[in-house]
């Protein structure tokens, strides 16, 4: 039960995570670069975190071991902190470094298909990392769900704007980056509270994305209308409730392998927002693709052992 709950708030999260691209393409056309709106989210997020983490050391219901005070809920240890560092570094800043100069070089569709390499790198590193068998249940929803990610973001129709090692290269590397958030996390919820995780994580990425760009720069020179209302939104629910969901659901037990292939529902609920909000074209491509997706997704999340279990249970019964 645990689990399934952990794959639930895994897929919250993803849904939260769909979202990205409405409040990307917003801040965007506000004069930001994509760079900028990545550490922009950054720096958003650990400022909503502080008050809620303040909040949470108040509250008795989060009273642990006798511990109590405002600042608990920052207090971490050293391995905490050296993990939550890697996911902010790896996880957040690089993977969407990578990301963004890949699709400089090669176009977004194209870039979007190689960050989708994520889960092929999960079942890797799980075996490696954690010692998660590869099986032949991984194997067959990751053909499904590379196949689906692959239609639901070209439709069918990959452009390639043009051959760069360099394009190539930082698109399979978002992938990697993007699979280390989960390897990752999983190590550093064992330190610390999730929520705590997050906030130490952003801390680490905004700071290595600044590095790359810096908005406020920007900001300072004045911003449309609304502005701030967008931000604060961005950093609020694709990105603090996001992680949130997502972090905890790790911390249920589930295999780190197997998490990058439920949290594709991200994929999912792109395409259908982009078709509701902004029109895109949604042909049979799209649709296959996104089944595809759901069906990798369930395909995942079934517990071969537990199902083969109450399937003897039954014929004994017989």
């Amino acid at each position: 039960m645990q689990v399934r709950f952990g794959y639930f708030l895994v897929l919250l999260g993803a849904l939260l995570w769909g979202s990205v691209g409405v409040f990307s393409r917003a801040l965007g056309q506000m004069g930001l670069t994509a760079m900028e709106v990545a550490a922009l989210r950054m720096f958003v997020a650990s400022i909503f975190l502080v008050p809620i983490l303040l909040a949470m050391g108040a509250g008795k219901d989060f009273e642990k071991a006798g511990r109590r005070g405002l600042l608990r809920f920052f207090l971490i240890s050293p391995r905490g902190l050296f993990w939550s560092a890697l996911v902010g570094v790896f996880g957040l800043a690089l993977s969407s470094a990578t990301y963004y100069i890949s699709i400089e070089h090669i176009g977004m569709s194209t870039s979007s298909v190689l960050m989708c390499t994520s889960p092929m790198f999960g079942i890797v590193l799980g075996r490696i990392l954690y010692g998660e068998g590869i099986t032949n249940q991984k194997i067959v929803s990751l053909v499904f769900n590379v196949a689906g990610c692959t239609l639901a973001v070209t439709g069918g129709a990959l452009e390639i704007e043009s051959i760069s090692p360099i394009g190539v290269g930082t698109g399979v590397c978002s992938g990697l980056m993007g699979c280390l958030l989960t390897m990752f996390s999983k190590a550093a919820t064992r330190y610390a509270q999730p929520l705590t995780v997050v906030f130490y994580g952003f801390v680490a990425g905004g700071a290595l994305l600044s590095a790359f760009a810096n908005p406020f720069a920007k900001i300072a020179g004045g911003m449309p209308s609304g502005f701030y209302w967008v931000a604060a939104a961005f950093g609020l629910f694709p990105t603090v409730l996001a992680y949130f969901f997502y972090m905890t659901g790790l911390s249920k037990g589930l295999e780190a392998s197997k998490v990058p292939v439920v949290a594709t529902f991200e994929t999912v609920t792109a395409v259908i927002l982009g078709v509701a909000i902004f029109r895109e074209p949604f042909g049979m491509g799209k649709l296959i693709g996104v089944c595809l997706v759901l069906a990798s997704i369930g395909i995942m999340s079934i517990d071969v052992a537990a199902q083969r279990r109450k399937l003897l249970e039954r014929v004994r019964s017989v």
